[in-house]
């Protein structure tokens, strides 16, 4: 009998899994977790100890680098956590396990370092929050105090041990009522107790103290949510990371044009929520649409109105078109004294804010009003006297938008068309303006826009309502003492918006080509 003898080789060190965790992985990715947490406090401190009191030294109550501060103390724990994850994400794609271990291991350094910044600075968990200095508990005809802090607030206004507290000058309490009223109190308010003591009732004022006490439960639930953010980090897919960032910022906006269409058809709102006159939700309506075929007060038809808007946008839109592409032609291709001042200047003139010039504007188009003819289309309080002001203001970017449009011409084809004989003004009209096209529409579009837009210019230079536009209707709808129907004004910004909508969607491709600062080729 023939007995086989199997020998089975022990595992060499290369058959064994190994699960090591490296200490430069670990070190590697809580310093970088660190590094970002020291970047963001260096901001917190500049904003908080070097701008504020800059700012308040001359006076100005601001609360921007209060509320930014206060931002990135918020988001710079989960900013730490979310740099060290991000470190060990080549490890995760290898090896999964150890990519985990090695980031829960990370974070909790980072988080153990975090903490004891809270601690030292009293944020987070260890934030100071109004307090009494005494421990309490529910009875039945109150609540009982059950323990003083040594030289406590509640100690120093006489309150004992034992006492009976049943109201807040004339308010009954509870245990949960009490505390409320204490988180809800700022440093140094005083709350008047009534107490009862031995069968008699006191009053006594006991001002809010500051107390500096550790949330344990905030502690380990922030532990537990600074390991989930760094896990969900480990995984995280970049790609969609900007389209998230990106909803988030829109988000406000997002809401508030929700809001505007809502409101529209609403009798009242509360949030996004359309109420009626009960406070039910629902009560949708079109009384806020009445303006289309009934007038407000002394103002003319909302139809007028829009007509006045109109031919103001059109002027506008004409006139600068047509002055500045035949003046950027000539600044782009001719070369004539004074060209690179007159463009300087121009530039300058742009500058210039609206604002500093109303009052300048106001006697010329005074003066103009004066002058028969002239005086009764762009004189003071006339759609053209204000149409002409908004074109002076604008004809600086028009030109240097032109220009550039035309500089991306190449000069092949305007020599080919003066070589057979075209004349400058022909070569200008039938070869070169097809070409910028895109920039022509680019430019007509916006100039429309922002005369119909326009609410300083219509309002300073004109009176009555022969020449109201839709944003000066707009501002006259918010009454300083009659009650203001918001809803209303809602309906009228949403049907002013109309038309602005309208260009966007379709005309957004033209926009764009404002801000490419030219283009070559018709399409």
């Amino acid at each position: 009998m023939v007995t086989e003898t199997a020998q089975i080789a022990a595992p060499t060190e290369r058959d064994t899994p190994r699960f090591v965790i490296r200490i430069a992985d670990i070190v590697r990715a809580a310093r970088n977790g660190l590094l970002v947490a020291l970047a963001m406090a260096v901001l917190i401190v500049l904003f908080q100890g070097v701008l504020r009191p800059m700012v308040m030294s001359v006076g100005v109550e601001e609360s921007v680098t209060d509320t930014l501060a206060r931002l990135l103390a918020l988001l710079l724990p989960y900013a730490a956590y979310i740099a060290s994850a991000s470190t060990l994400r080549h490890l995760a794609r290898l090896e999964t396990g150890r990519a985990i271990v090695t980031t829960l291991v990370a974070i909790a350094i980072v988080y153990a370092v975090v903490t004891t910044g809270q601690l030292i600075f009293g944020l987070g968990a260890f934030n100071a929050r109004p307090s009494l200095q005494f421990t309490v508990s529910q009875a039945e005809n109150g609540v009982r105090v059950d323990a003083l802090t040594p030289g406590g607030a509640a100690e120093q206004a006489g309150v004992q041990v034992g006492d009976i507290i049943t109201a807040i000058r004339r308010d009954e309490i509870n245990l949960e009522t009490l505390l409320a009223r204490i988180a809800q109190a700022e440093i140094g308010d005083p709350l008047r107790l009534r107490i009862l003591r031995n069968g008699e009732e006191i009053q006594l004022t006991v001002n809010v103290a500051s107390a500096a006490e550790a949330d344990t439960a905030a502690i380990v639930g922030g532990l537990g949510i600074a390991l989930v953010v760094g896990v969900v980090s480990l995984f995280w897919p970049g790609g969609v990371t900007p389209y998230i960032l990106l909803i988030l910022f829109l988000s406000p906006m997002l809401v508030g044009y929700a809001w505007l269409i809502i409101a529209t058809f609403s009798y009242r709102t509360e949030g996004l929520l359309p109420l009626d006159g009960q406070g039910n939700i629902g009560g949708l309506t079109l009384e806020n649409w009445s303006f289309l075929y009934r007038t407000a007060g002394t103002n003319p038809s909302i139809w007028v109105i829009t007509l006045n808007t109109l031919a103001v946008a059109l002027t506008m839109t004409a006139l600068i078109l047509i002055v500045s592409s035949m003046a950027g032609y000539a600044l782009s291709r001719m070369n004539f004294r004074g060209r690179k001042t007159f463009l300087s200047f121009t530039l300058i003139l742009h500058g210039f804010p609206a604002v500093t010039l109303l009052i300048s504007i106001f006697f010329v188009l005074n003066f103009l009003g004066g002058i028969p003819v002239i005086g009764s289309l762009f004189g003071y309080n006339t759609l053209g006297g204000i149409a002409l002001v908004m074109v002076g203001f604008e004809l600086p970017l028009g030109i240097w938008l032109m220009k550039g449009f035309f500089d991306n011409i190449p000069w092949d084809m305007e020599r080919s068309a003066l070589i057979d004989g075209a004349s400058r003004w022909r070569t200008f009209w039938e070869i070169i303006l097809p070409q910028i096209r895109p920039g022509i529409l680019a430019l007509g579009i916006f100039a429309f826009l922002s005369g119909w837009s326009a609410y300083l210019i219509p309002r300073t230079y004109s009176l009555g309502t022969r020449t109201v536009t839709l944003a000066v209707f707009l501002n006259q709808l918010r009454g300083d003492t009659a009650p203001v129907s918001w809803n209303q004004v809602a309906a009228v910004g949403l049907f002013q918006l109309i038309p602005i909508i309208v260009f966007f969607v379709f005309a957004q491709e033209y926009l764009l080509n404002i801000y490419a600062g030219g283009t070559k080729g018709s399409s």
